[in-house]
This record gives structure tokens, sequence and C-alpha cells, in this order.
């Protein structure tokens, strides 16, 4: 089935116009991603490895979840479709805190942080998208990215500084 993404300008506001994706954005224009960060522990996290069949990132570590906002979502809704795909988890929209919102070539990304117990054998991972998942610490996601096995983001560095002031209280 054909995905749909709603544009938006260069403010983050919608403008009446839908694409199909890999349909080329005009300059100026922007469709949104979502990523996820769930927080298991102090400083642990949970991490997907993407499949091997993935155009982007094969076979590299990246954060927990992620993906485009189809057309007619908010950026929450897309994060829990996508977390639910990927890896079969329920989250609901309050337990997604906000962490930032960044503007990168032709895409807004919301990037979330969603504290959460997650049993590793309960996860029903969608094989088109994620071959294994993991939970790491800090200092192994630094290693894997040191190591060249993890995608790494402008952001991580602020991202993980601003985490560490909110207390994890599950």
């Amino acid at each position: 089935m054909a995905e749909f993404w709603d544009v938006y300008n260069s403010k983050g506001k919608k403008k009446n116009k839908v694409i199909k994706k890999g349909q080329p954005l005009l300059e100026g224009e922007y469709h949104l991603i979502v990523e996820c960060w769930i927080r298991c522990g102090k400083n642990l996290y949970l991490l997907q490895k993407r499949s091997a069949n993935k155009k982007m990132f094969p076979n590299m570590w990246y954060c927990s979840a992620g993906g485009s906002v189809h057309a007619g979502e908010e950026p929450r809704d897309g994060l829990i479709r996508e977390v639910k795909e990927e890896l079969g988890l329920d989250i609901s929209k309050d337990e997604i805190k906000l962490k930032r919102i960044i503007f990168e070539e032709s895409s807004i990304f919301y990037i979330y942080l969603v504290d959460s117990e997650v049993d590793l054998n309960s996860l029903k991972l969608q094989s088109e998208e994620v071959a294994e998942a993991k939970i790491a610490s800090l200092e192994e996601i630094k290693e894997l990215i040191r190591e060249g096995k993890m995608i790494y983001l402008d952001y991580y560095d602020k991202f993980f500084k601003s985490v560490e002031k909110i207390p994890y209280l599950i």
C-alpha cells in the first residue's frame, strides 16, 4: 500500500498538500519524521538494529523506533504507530515526552523520549524493518557509534545531556 505524507513549510506549518512517498519535495517543503528513544532504566535504552533490506543504514543500530509521519497523522500518533509496527509495543500519548524538533534538509524531526520497562522477549519485531533489538547503556551506545555500528546524528549529545536531567521514575 502506498504511503502518503503531509507537506510542511519552513516554519513547520502544514500546507494544503500531500505527496506520495518517494515524490520529491520542492525547495522549502518538508515532511515529518519521528524518532523515539525508549529509556528502560537509568542510562539504559532500547535499540533496534535495522534490517539488512533497508535502503538507508542497513544492519546499523538505531534509536528504539522511528519513521515518517503519514498524511493526516500528528507526530505523536505517528510515533505510536511506528513503535507498534516495528517493536510490537503499545505506548500512550501521556508517556511521550517531546525533547527536540530539528529541521534538516527536507525533513522535520520530532525526537521523543519514552520511559518504559521493556521485556526483550515480548517484542514482536517487524522483520522488514528490524533485525534485532537490545538494551544498551549510554556507554555501549557511544561505543557502537565509535565502532561505526550505530547511526550517529548531530542531536545525540544534547539529547542525552538533557535526558540525564530527567529522573527515570519507573
